[in-house]
């Protein structure tokens, strides 16, 4: 029953109505399951139990998939037994005992202020794909947004105030409010009067169409980033912007719980990852205001 398609089918369904799970997700969950169980016919097995995940998780080591490829394909299928569990096929969880494989931590990479300069002036140009390139980048820049979010962005969800805000629709299909700062808006206001008409034949809402009609997808997002950072020498992306975005609120004294906010996290030990700024911060402070930081001796004058 555990290797059912139907029965997964059913909890993909539950994914979508319940959770609000995007495309992406549902192809991940169906590409981790597909995987699983092709192992599992391979080897003739029928009952899942610690001891085949255990097998399972020494085959993908064998095969030399990263730590990050197994660890989310485990999480993919406790996901599913969880589901199981739920609706009484399951008893046990048969993942309850297994060690999920441990990941590197790795610090999200930032852009110095600098390097966002250089990047945001090396687009000023009045093409409309430079004007909607530095449209996207400010973007970006100023609210942390996902790639899914920002694909998804309408023209009517840019809200007009004392202050301009995006309303982002996020995981969950949860939705947020972010301010946008001044130069942001002044960019957006500028691409949606001169680039967007030039983009948007079909007469959509989309705040960043393609010239099909549709939002642009997130192979040509990644496309337009990634050269505009290489007019710079960058190697960029879209997750590089967010990541400045959370790393220089804190550097300037943000408090982690409004850093969550605006990157639409759950949870704040999401969050959390960006704590290396305030440690960096907090080592810095204590270098150079305390006197047992300081490269001198107590005592001395």
């Amino acid at each position: 029953m555990v290797l059912d398609q139907g029965v997964f089918d059913a909890f993909i369904e539950s994914l979508v109505v319940e959770n609000g799970a995007s495309e992406n997700t549902v192809s991940a969950y169906r590409r981790d399951y597909s995987h699983f169980a092709q192992f599992c016919q391979n080897n003739g097995i029928s009952n899942v139990d610690p001891h085949v995940l255990r097998q399972y998780l020494a085959y993908m080591h064998a095969e030399n998939l990263s730590a990050r490829t197994q660890a989310r394909r485990m999480s993919a299928l406790k996901q599913y037994f969880r589901y199981l569990i739920a609706r009484d096929v399951l008893k046990k969880d048969p993942m309850q005992d297994i060690a999920m494989p441990k990941l590197p931590r790795s610090l999200p990479k930032a852009l110095t202020k600098e390097e966002v300069k250089s990047l945001l002036a090396a687009q000023e140009c009045d093409a409309p794909e430079s004007i909607r390139a530095r449209a996207i980048l400010e973007t970006l820049y100023a609210t942390g947004l996902r790639v899914s979010e920002l694909i998804k962005l309408k023209t009517t969800d840019l809200q007009d105030g004392e202050r301009r805000t995006l309303r982002i629709t996020g995981k969950g299909s949860k939705t947020r409010m972010v301010p946008l700062g001044k130069m942001a808006t002044d960019v957006l206001e500028m691409y949606i009067r001169k680039s967007r008409p030039i983009f948007d034949k079909k007469k959509t809402d989309w705040l960043f169409p393609s010239r099909s009609g549709r939002p642009l997808t997130r192979q040509r997002l990644f496309q337009i980033v990634r050269e505009a950072g290489q007019k710079v020498g960058m190697d960029l992306s879209p997750h590089h912007l967010r990541h400045t975005f959370a790393t220089h609120l804190l550097e300037n004294d943000a408090d982690l719980r409004s850093v969550q906010l605006m990157l639409g996290h759950a949870d704040v030990a999401t969050t959390q990852i960006y704590t290396h700024v305030l440690e960096s911060r907090a080592r810095k402070v204590l270098e150079t205001s305390h006197p047992l930081g300081k490269d001198a001796k107590l005592g001395n004058k």
